[in-house]
Parts: structure tokens; sequence; C-alpha cells
């Protein structure tokens, strides 16, 4: 059967049309596939062999690599089986790191380790941020925190989007200028010392949203003090379920006018700027330990201006004795 596309000549229907596209596009194509099916492709021909060495976006997910274990090998403890999927995704990883062309050229990096055995699984291939990153999602749980994010890292003129979970990301003594910052998630970091943190939200002039969830500090003073101030920030959540903050006694002081979402489970002492209630608060979730009466008064204050509200633990009743009722 012939067929005819507009402006071209007769096409037979088995024609590989997609081979016939320039190595630029097909790298773009394999851009937006999970690294493992882009990989895939090196089999089918000699001249895809290497196309996907030049794509600009990797995603390299655990959970993606292999299929889960169905029928583990006979004899073979479930604990074996699972460290011989970790060493194939280890091994992977250090492929793709080691033999991508241009690291520096990614616009998009996800690595995700889900470990369920702690066992030696390290990576020989270093992670490479270069001035066209994006997008960062890095989350590595089942061990110690593991220190893969380069200096690099501070100063991407580019970068949008940051979720990093189980890294470590040591002091930060230059300032850090991420100037297209929207969206900056943390959770189980360890940081060198609090001041670092500061430096990192403060090279962030547009943050919009901004999840802190058990961060860790490495050094800690009695006189530590975390202020920052965040302009366009809109969305706040602070999680500190192993009262991590409160162990190391040091409040956390925000400057956020135009914030609208407000979610607070923390043992920590959260003040915002100033008197007046955030005029622009729309919603309001907060559960705090501190037992400061003063405290309660001008935190509930501050976010009176809440459209919804929702209070709990220390947060709703004060010393056993003042309840509020929100209507």
């Amino acid at each position: 059967m012939e067929t005819k596309i507009a402006g071209s000549g007769p096409v037979i229907g088995g024609d590989d049309r997609i081979s016939l596209l320039p190595d630029e596009i097909i790298c773009r194509v394999l851009s937006l596939l999970e690294t493992k099916y882009a990989v895939g492709t090196a089999v089918l021909s000699q001249r895809w062999k290497d196309l996907w060495t030049r794509v600009s976006s990797l995603d390299l997910d655990s959970g993606l690599v292999y299929k889960p274990l169905a029928e583990p090998r006979k004899l073979e403890p479930a604990s074996d089986a699972l460290k011989r999927r970790e060493l194939e995704f280890r091994r992977f990883a250090n492929k793709v790191l080691a033999q991508h062309q241009n690291l520096n050229s990614l616009t998009r990096f996800r690595f995700h380790f889900l470990r369920k055995v702690h066992s030696q699984t390290g990576f020989e291939g270093e992670f490479v941020f270069g001035p066209p990153m994006e997008e960062i999602d890095v989350m590595i749980s089942g061990h110690k925190w593991m220190r893969c994010i380069p200096e690099s890292f501070y100063t991407l003129r580019n970068l949008k989007f940051v979720t990093l979970s189980g890294v470590m990301l040591g002091s930060i003594n230059k300032p850090a200028f991420l100037p297209s910052v929207k969206n900056l998630q943390l959770c189980s970091v360890k940081m060198g010392d609090v001041e670092s943190l500061g430096r990192l939200l403060c090279g962030c002039p547009v943050l919009e949203t901004l999840l802190l969830n058990c961060c860790y500090f490495s050094d800690k003073n009695d006189g530590d003090r975390f202020e920052v101030s965040l302009p366009w920030l809109k969305n706040l959540k602070i999680i500190d379920y192993e009262a991590i903050w409160a162990d190391q006694m040091f409040p956390i002081v925000i400057e956020a006018p135009n914030l609208e979402d407000l979610y607070v489970e923390a043992f920590a002492e959260l003040q915002f700027k100033g008197t007046s209630p955030l005029s622009c608060l729309h919603s309001a979730h907060v559960n705090v330990g501190v037992e400061s009466y003063s405290y309660l008064i001008r935190l509930l204050t501050q976010i009176s201006n809440a459209k919804k509200m929702h209070l709990f633990g220390k947060t709703l009743v004060i010393r056993s004795t003042v309840f509020f009722t929100l209507i």
C-alpha cells in the first residue's frame, strides 16, 4: 500500500521514517524516555548505538531499572536477591554516567536509589551539573547520607526545580546564586551548619515553594539563628517529626509577605517578621510543640487572616486553659 504525506513523495508503508530524522531530533525524543529505555535503543543499529549518550535528560531510578522480584533464584535468601538487584542498578548507573558524552549539557537529572539492604553500594561516577540544568531530583534512602552534590550546584542560573533527599550538602562558604529556582524541597538533608541553609535560601530570590523536612546540621551552636527573607514565597512546609530543630535550639524566622499556604509540624519556634497578620494567607496547618504562651499568641495573630485553618497540639491548647475555636 502506498501512502502520501503533504510535501513528500510516495512512501512505502514499511519504511523506517524515524531513522530518517536527524540525530538532534532523535536525541530530543530519547530525552523524553526513561533512561533504561533510551539506553535500550542502542541495539537497534550501529547508528543508534551511541545516540542515547547525547540525551539532555537522565532518569536513573532503582525502581525502574529492574523488574520486581517475581521468582527469586532457588535457595537464594531474599536479602541476597535484593543485594543482587542493587548491584545491577549500581552497575547500570555507573555505565550511564561514564558513557554519557557531555554531562554538562543536561537540562534534567533524576536519580532515585531506594536501598533496602545495608550493603556496600557506592557509585564510581560523579554527578555533574552544568549551566543548562533546569531540574534536579536526587533521592537516596536506606543508608547514611551520600555526598554527591557538587559545588557547581550553587551557581546554576537556569535551575528551576530542586528536590534533594538523603544527601549531604556540607558547609556553604560562598554565597549561593540560584536566580531561577522556584521550587526547593529538602528532605533528610544534612548540611554543615545553620548559616549554610540561610545562604542557600538567600540565593533563591524568586523562590515560591519551600519544603524543609527533617534537615540535619553537623555543626551547631547555642547562638544559632535561622533567618531569611523570601519575598515571593507562596507555599511553605516545615516538617520536623524527629524534633531536630528543637534539639538544636534555634528559632526559624522568615519574612514572607506573599505567603498563601502554610504547613508546619515542628517543635521549634516559627516566627514571621513583622507584627501584622500575613495578608495573603489562604490556608494554615499548624502543629508546634513550643509551650511559650507569648510565642503562640503571636503566631496565631500572624496567621489570623487564613481562610482555612487547622490547629493541633499546643497551638490549639495553650497551658491547658485557653482554647481557640475557629468558625
